[in-house]
């Protein structure tokens, strides 16, 4: 879960991507050509006129099993109770459903084996203790599937594909999404809610809202790969968002003890969150990142000591410092011009004096003049702090 390797781990994923689509079509015609010899059938086509204004309905029966069919533009209906299409015990097997709506409907108990889905509507609709995988038979949601009220309910969606769809308000709960995959998705509004997320994968997408509502705990490994979130720039609140998003990942990998995942989710956090922040706030949280990378980076609290250190030797040659008796002040001598002197000499003791006072281990050796005894006390206190903010987060992560 490396950032650093992010666009290598996103190529990776497509590739598996491309792999399980191409599988699913390959898989299709194996099965096909298999059932084709022993039933001496072909694929079913059903077309139908369903419109945003009308529904031609197709009715799918209880304990049945529909088998290879192309079902196109129809409202999926079975046994109406209390307004409720309830369809239960059935098999759903290497069939594909384009452009239908699914509205007002339970799946209970059903099986879902090497289907796809595309460009269709799903409102208010509950899988129910469902199957969507067997093995080489993942179903597939793709183009434009628009998800609205929909509940996932002790389903294995395991390995499952979700590309291009929309998430409006889409519920996980007490569900198998180990290694799924979810591409190019608008994401709205999606809750997980004690659910088996090992392995689950999320690229190039825009994510709104995505929280965690756990009785005991959603599980995450470090196989776990969410890409950097799609921001709308012209829009502070964009930011919030998704900076909430992040912290939310991070605080369920922390629970289930994934730290170093869990630390470069909520430095990410703090960086889109500093985007959203103006005045004295953005000031306070730039300077966070500064010293210490929010906590998570103990390389940037090195590199800001060795900038102090540098500045202050340069400022140093030009306040004073007395060496050996001699006076180093390029101020005065570019008042009363340049005898003859080493500035690379000059430098390096300068360098040396501000290293030993921002270690707070001087050696007398050397002595600041007028201004120079000021600015050393302020070098020292912050030497003193930025010692103790590098100590702590390396010793944090070292920890970790």
């Amino acid at each position: 879960m490396q950032f650093r390797n992010s666009e290598k781990l996103k190529k990776n994923i497509n590739i598996e991507l491309e792999n399980r689509i191409n599988n699913h079509k390959k898989n299709y015609y194996l099965q096909l050509n298999a059932y084709n010899r022993k039933f001496l059938k072909y694929e079913n086509h059903i077309k139908g006129k369903s419109t945003l204004d009308k529904e031609d309905n197709y009715n799918i029966c209880d304990k049945g099993t529909l088998l290879f069919n192309h079902i196109e533009d129809k409202s999926i209906k079975g046994n109406i109770s209390k307004d409720l299409n309830i369809i239960s015990y059935v098999k759903l097997e290497y069939n594909d459903f384009k452009r239908c709506k699914f509205k007002d409907v339970i799946f209970k108990d059903c099986i879902f084996n090497g289907n796809i889905f595309s460009k269709c509507i799903f409102e208010n609709v509950l899988f129910e203790n469902c199957g969507f995988y067997k093995l080489d038979n993942i179903n597939i949601f793709s183009d434009d599937c628009i998800f609205i009220k929909t509940i996932f309910k002790n389903c294995n969606l395991e390995n499952s594909v979700f590309k291009e769809c929309r998430i409006n308000d889409l519920k996980f709960i007490e569900s198998n999404l180990e290694n799924t995959i979810f591409s190019n998705m608008i994401i709205n509004n999606n809750q997980i809610s004690d659910c088996d997320c090992r392995g689950i994968k999320i690229i190039n997408s825009s994510i709104e809202k995505l929280k965690f509502e756990d009785k005991n705990i959603t599980r995450l490994d470090e196989y776990v790969f969410i890409d950097n979130i799609r921001i709308d720039k012209k829009y502070k609140k964009s930011y919030e968002e998704v900076a909430k998003v992040y912290k939310n990942i991070a605080k369920k990998l922390e629970e289930n003890n994934l730290i170093n995942c869990a630390s470069e989710y909520y430095y990410l956090s703090k960086c889109i969150e500093n985007r959203s922040l103006t005045g004295i706030d953005k000031i306070k949280s730039t300077i966070y990142w500064l010293l210490c990378g929010y906590g998570e980076r103990p390389t940037y609290a090195l590199i800001t000591s060795l900038e102090i250190i540098f500045v202050f030797a340069v400022i140093y040659m030009f306040t004073g410092l007395s060496i050996n008796g001699a006076t180093v002040n390029y101020m005065e001598a570019f008042s009363y011009g340049l005898a003859e002197r080493n500035v690379i000499t000059d430098f390096m003791s300068s360098l040396y004096f501000s290293m030993v006072t921002f270690t707070t281990v001087g050696y007398g050796d050397i002595t600041p003049l007028n201004l120079s005894i000021f600015l050393s006390g302020v070098e020292m206190f912050l030497g003193l702090t930025m010692m103790g903010i590098w100590t702590a987060t390396l010793a944090r992560k070292i920890i970790r």
